[in-house]
């Protein structure tokens, strides 16, 4: 697991500490294999935090289409002849003039935008295509292109939207006791300085784990500690967030789902998260890049490194021991970032209010978790059984 300390040679504020680099390293090994992935999927950033409260900016993707209804039988859709006023139930404010809309088989060119909810045409069945009437059921109408006459500009701008949430920074704190650390009794029964710090450190390296996971977003006040959003905040509780709740067992189906649903909202993943629950109803999975399948050793078993989708390639799998059953992530690791505050990365710092025959040192950092694109690129399957 990468405690997710800075690097950077030439910031003395964010030099590893040595004394934590050693200790975690030690440790790593003695940890399950799936322990803290999650936790590694957030990459370090560039540089320290510098606010405990923070911005995180997401612009948003709009969708080439729009939803129509006719108001009435036989009225503006319901025909093929009507041009003026017709209805937009959802999407006009996406809709600019000389933009081309397939509409079942039948194109139309806007002429007009009267309002969000109401376009007019330069005629039906444009081009090639046939007018047709439309019934009254609601019609999705994809946007196709967009053709104007040769020294006109009748368009109104567009431009994305940029939805804004916060996050804060969350410190971590273990307090070690190593007044009698340095004692024959305490070498006897285990309690040295080493072994104290090396429980600490493991001590927080799993609630860092678990943060990664399930991290809350709460401002600091004078009165509560602020928190820092986890994974599942961030695709869960933003809004725009792409979801689905499967209301079942974990299928291959639902996985495809979610893949379409980040396909369709203009995004990519690059990895697969889950528990290890679902990691071996995954394994059964068809779209598995591989099988491993010795009979030399007489050994055998399906296990799935990743899986293959069309257009997104082969896309690692990731088991988390600490991911909850109820959910598997597609998630984009390029948007997802991690880091300390300026001044205050994790290190051992020595307490000063203890009297004289105590000796006691914490822990203690400041970090906090960032996902960007969500409503893009990210998408949670939720409510798994």
């Amino acid at each position: 697991m990468d405690v997710g300390l800075h690097t950077t040679l030439l910031d003395s504020n964010s030099i590893l500490d040595p004394e934590v680099v050693a200790i975690t390293e030690r440790i790593n090994p003695l940890m399950a294999k799936e322990f803290g992935k999650v936790w590694d999927l957030f990459t370090t950033r560039s540089k320290p935090f510098e606010t405990d409260k923070f911005e995180v900016l997401n612009r948003n993707y709009t969708a080439p289409e729009i939803v129509i209804t006719a108001s009435g039988v036989g009225a503006d859709w319901d025909t093929d002849s009507d041009i003026t006023a017709l209805p937009v139930t959802t999407g006009g404010d996406r809709i600019q003039v000389g933009d081309i809309l397939l509409v079942e088989s039948e194109i139309v060119v806007v002429k007009i935008v009267n309002s969000s909810t109401s376009i007019d045409l330069f005629e039906r069945g444009a081009g090639e295509s046939t007018a047709a009437a439309h019934g009254t059921g609601a019609i999705t109408a994809k946007i196709i292109g967009n053709c104007n006459q040769e020294g006109t500009v009748n368009g109104r701008a567009l431009a994305e939207s940029t939805t804004q949430v916060y996050n804060c920074l969350q410190i971590i704190e273990e307090v070690i006791d190593l007044s009698k650390a340095d004692t024959d009794q305490a070498r006897k029964t285990g309690r040295t300085e080493d072994v104290l710090k090396s429980e600490a450190m493991e001590r927080v390296m799993r609630k860092l784990a678990r943060t990664s996971i399930f991290g809350t977003y709460r401002l600091n006040t004078a009165d509560y500690a602020g928190m820092t959003r986890g994974m599942l905040n961030h695709m869960e509780q933003l809004s725009g967030a792409i979801k689905t709740a499967v209301s079942g067992a974990y299928t291959e189906t639902a996985l495809k789902n979610i893949l379409d649903d980040v396909r369709a909202a203009g995004g990519t993943v690059n990895a697969i998260v889950m528990s290890v629950t679902n990691k071996r109803i995954f394994n059964s999975f068809t779209g598995a890049d591989q099988i491993q399948v010795d009979r030399g050793e007489r050994t055998g078993g399906h296990v799935l490194d990743g899986y293959i989708a069309d257009g997104f390639g082969v896309i690692p799998a990731i088991v988390d021991i600490d991911f909850p059953n109820t959910y598997v992530a597609v998630v984009n690791t390029r948007y997802m970032s991690k880091g300390w505050k300026v001044n205050d990365q994790l290190k051992f710092v020595p307490e000063t209010n203890v009297n004289s025959r105590e000796r006691k040192e914490t822990l203690q950092g400041k970090f906090g978790l960032v996902m960007e694109g969500v409503g893009k690129t990210h998408g949670l399957l939720t409510a798994i059984s």
